[in-house]
């Protein structure tokens, strides 16, 4: 395996190239993470020949920052701001990346923030061959108190959320993995996704992996239960 830091897209992004890749992993990090974070908790993919992809999001890594704060006053509408141009830039990485290493099948992992911008790309016709996502959800975060949004691309999230359009999905083999103490991202969110979307999904591709007593972290054991999902779809 070696590892090769490039411009895709004209962005950063970090790549861990087995020798004989059997697919390509776009992995979408959290917020405040970084390309290098999100890789580091996939360990034993690449080795299990997936090439694995990340990219740093909007003020985040190497694009400078800060990421977007809870201390912010306007923290939801930044927070959203960063996560649609995080999907858009995926587009873009992806179709540069399928150009760098040639047409390899295409999983998405996404965790936390990386899971609701995996909910965007899906939401939006983006066709992959398999998704994990994360301690993440396919409905936004409720606004803090006093907090009002007024961007309008922002509102459209509460107004129609990713999870509400399961037929654009296209049947996406996905596997939703959390924890039951997670108190960024409540479990029931997740739960709530799963339930919007079942209706769209034929049986056997949308699936959920909880972990009992684990909080907003994405464990080694997830990771390997991820990693048996990919390669029953890959």
């Amino acid at each position: 395996m070696r590892e090769e830091r490039l411009l895709l897209a004209g962005l950063p992004a970090l790549a861990r190239i087995p020798q004989n890749p059997r697919a390509l992993l776009l992995a979408l990090h959290g917020l405040q993470g970084s390309k290098e974070g999100i890789l580091a908790l996939l360990p034993g993919y690449a080795e299990r020949g997936f090439l694995l992809l990340a990219f740093d999001a909007p003020r985040h890594g190497e694009r400078g920052g800060p990421p977007p704060s809870g201390k912010d006053p306007d923290y939801v509408e930044a927070f959203y701001r960063v996560a649609l141009a995080y999907a858009e830039e995926a587009v873009q990485v992806a179709e540069a990346a399928a150009k760098r290493y040639g047409p390899l099948p295409l999983g998405l992992a996404g965790g936390s923030m990386g899971a609701f911008v995996l909910h965007l790309l899906l939401s939006r016709g983006f066709r992959a061959q398999a998704a994990l996502a994360f301690l993440g959800s396919g409905f936004p975060m409720k606004p803090p108190v006093g907090q009002r949004v007024e961007d309008p691309r922002v509102q459209a999230l509460y107004e129609a959320p990713p999870a509400t359009k399961g037929g654009a999905y296209g049947g996406v083999p996905l596997l939703h993995l959390h924890g039951t103490k997670d108190l960024i991202v409540p479990l029931e969110r997740m739960e709530k996704t799963v339930e919007a979307l079942r209706p769209h999904y034929p049986e056997g591709r949308l699936a959920r992996y909880v972990e009992e007593g684990t909080g907003h972290t994405l464990t080694p054991l997830m990771a390997r239960v991820g990693l048996a999902f990919l390669e029953a779809w890959l």
